[in-house]
C-alpha cells in the first residue's frame, strides 16, 4: 500500500450505548451513559521515518515502548512511548531471531517478548537479544491441518498456528473442533476446549471444475479467527482462553455462551448471555456478494500483480462467486473478542456491513460494564474504520487509515461516566 496520501481526516470516534436491538443485552451492571474515547496520540506519518505499512499486531512493551508488526517485514518495528522511532527486533533468515516469513502475532511473558510467524516462535529480551526460538510442524490429517508454534502459554506450551491444508473441508465444515495444547517439541498436550464453528452451514464450498477453479472458504460473516483458526483470544499473560460456546438463537430469549476456560481445561467463566438476533438484510446481502465476487475474481489485487490467465478467467470467477454464496438468517452475536489486559472482556457485536462497530465490555463475571461505537470514514470503505488491536477500561490502541489507504496507530483514552473513572 501506499505511503504517501494527502491530509486525512479520521471519522469521529464517539462512544455511545446501542439504541437498536443490541441494547437488549445490558444489564443492571451496565453504565447507561457512553463511554468517550478521546485520542491522545497519533503514530506515523505519510513519508516519515514513522511511516507505516498495514499493522498486524501491536503490543506495549514493560517500558511503555509501542512494538508493531506490519505487513512484508520480517521483523518488530519499535518506538519510544512519544512515538518516535526507536529500532528493530528481529530480521529476515532462518536463524534464531530471524523469521522466514512476516509474523503475524506476538506478546509478552513478564520481561520476554515472543513473536510468531508462520513456521517459528521466537522469543527476545526487551532489547532485541534473542534467546530461544521454537519451531515444529505437527501434521493432523484428521482435520486437514498441520500445526507449527503459535502462541506461547503461561505454563511453557503453546496454542498453535494452524494451516489448513488441500484436505480443508474436514476442518472448515466441522461444528465442533478442538483447541489444542502442544509442548514445545510438537507432542499434544491435550484439548483444551471444544470450539463451536457458527456459520460452518455457510462455508463457500465449490468442488473444482474442469479449467481447476474450486472454492472453500469461510464466510464473510464467519466470527474473527484469533487463535488456529478458531474464534478464541488468550489472555494477555496466557493463563486462559475466551471464546464464545452454544448460540441460542431460536429460543424464546435467545442468548450466547461467554466462556473463560483456564489452559489446564478449568472453567472459570460460563455466562449466559441474552441478544436480539439482527437480521440480514437485503442490501447487506448484496454488498457481501459483490465484495467477494470482487476478491475472488482477483479485482481488489493490482493488476500488475495478476497473471494474464487470471485476468482473462476474473469474469467467470466473479459470476461462479456470486452463485456460490448463501447467507444465514440472522449475523453471529459476536463478531471478534479481546481479552483486556485489566481482565475485562470487549465483544464485538456489529460490524461491516452495517454502518458502525459496536463493542461490548464486560468485567471478569461476565457483567456487562458499558459499550463503545466506533465509525468509518465519510468514504464508506470499511477498511477506514478503526481497527482495534488492544484495549482496557483505561485505553483502546487501534489503527485507522487515511487517504490512499495511509495507515496510522492511535491510542485512546477510555472516559467512563457513572463513577467509573480510575
Amino acid at each position: 500500500m501506499s505511503r504517501r496520501a494527502s491530509a486525512f481526516a479520521i471519522a469521529a470516534m464517539c462512544a455511545t450505548l446501542f439504541s437498536g436491538p443490541a441494547a437488549a443485552t445490558a444489564q443492571e451492571s451496565a453504565c447507561d451513559v457512553p463511554w468517550r474515547l478521546v485520542e491522545t496520540l497519533r503514530l506515523g506519518s505519510l513519508d516519515g521515518d514513522d511511516a507505516l505499512s498495514p499493522v498486524r499486531a501491536l503490543e506495549i512493551g514493560p517500558d511503555g515502548r509501542i512494538y508493531l508488526l506490519q505487513s512484508w517485514d520480517h521483523h518488530v518495528s519499535v518506538f519510544l512511548p512519544d512515538g518516535r522511532p526507536a529500532g528493530r527486533v528481529g530480521r529476515a533468515g532462518s536463524g534464531p531471531g530471524e523469521f522466514a516469513s512476516d509474523p503475524r502475532r506476538m506478546g509478552w511473558r513478564a520481561d520476554t517478548l515472543w513473536v510468531s510467524d508462520r513456521f517459528v516462535t521466537q522469543f527476545f529480551l526487551a532489547d532485541g537479544t534473542p534467546v530461544r526460538q521454537v519451531s515444529f510442524s505437527v501434521p493432523m490429517p484428521v482435520e486437514g491441518s498441520r500445526f507449527a508454534p503459535g502462541t506461547p502459554l503461561a505454563d511453557g506450551t503453546f496454542l498453535p498456528y494452524r494451516t489448513v491444508n488441500q484436505e480443508s473441508e474436514r476442518f472448515l465444515l466441522r461444528h465442533r473442533a478442538p483447541l489444542r495444547r502442544l509442548s514445545a517439541s510438537g507432542e499434544i498436550v491435550d484439548t483444551i476446549a471444544m470450539v463451536e464453528r457458527h456459520l460452518a452451514d455457510h462455508v463457500i464450498h465449490r468442488e473444482r471444475d474442469s479449467r481447476g477453479f474450486g472454492m472453500m472458504t469461510p464466510h464473510p460473516l464467519t466470527p474473527d479467527n484469533d487463535q488456529s483458526w478458531l474464534p478464541v483470544v488468550a489472555a494477555a499473560d496466557g493463563s486462559a482462553v475466551v471464546f464464545i460456546g452454544e448460540v441460542s438463537p431460536e429460543d424464546e430469549q435467545p442468548t450466547f455462551d461467554l466462556l473463560r476456560i483456564g489452559i489446564a481445561g478449568d472453567t472459570l467463566l460460563h455466562r449466559a448471555v441474552p441478544y436480539v438476533p439482527l437480521p440480514v438484510t437485503t442490501e447487506e446481502r448484496e454488498l457481501m456478494r459483490e465484495q467477494f465476487a470482487a476478491r475472488i475474481a482477483g479485482d481488489l489485487t493490482p493488476e500488475r500483480l495478476r497473471p494474464p490467465w487470471r485476468i482473462r478467467d476474473a469474469d467467470r470467477r466473479r459470476r461462479i462467486a456470486r452463485d456460490a454464496i448463501t447467507f444465514p438468517g440472522t449475523h453471529p452475536p459476536v463478531l471478534r473478542m479481546l481479552a483486556g489486559h485489566d481482565g475485562s472482556i470487549w465483544l464485538l457485536r456489529e460490524a461491516w456491513p452495517r454502518d458502525a462497530s459496536l463493542w461490548e465490555v464486560y468485567d471478569e463475571e461476565g457483567n456487562l460494564e458499558g459499550s463503545v461505537q466506533t465509525w468509518a470514514a465519510s468514504t464508506g470503505n470499511p477498511d477506514y474504520r478503526p481497527y482495534v488491536f488492544q484495549a482496557s477500561r483505561s485505553e483502546v490502541w487501534a489503527q485507522v487509515r487515511g487517504a490512499l489507504d495511509v495507515p496510522y496507530i492511535v491510542r485512546y483514552e477510555v472516559r467512563r461516566p457513572c463513577g467509573q473513572e480510575g
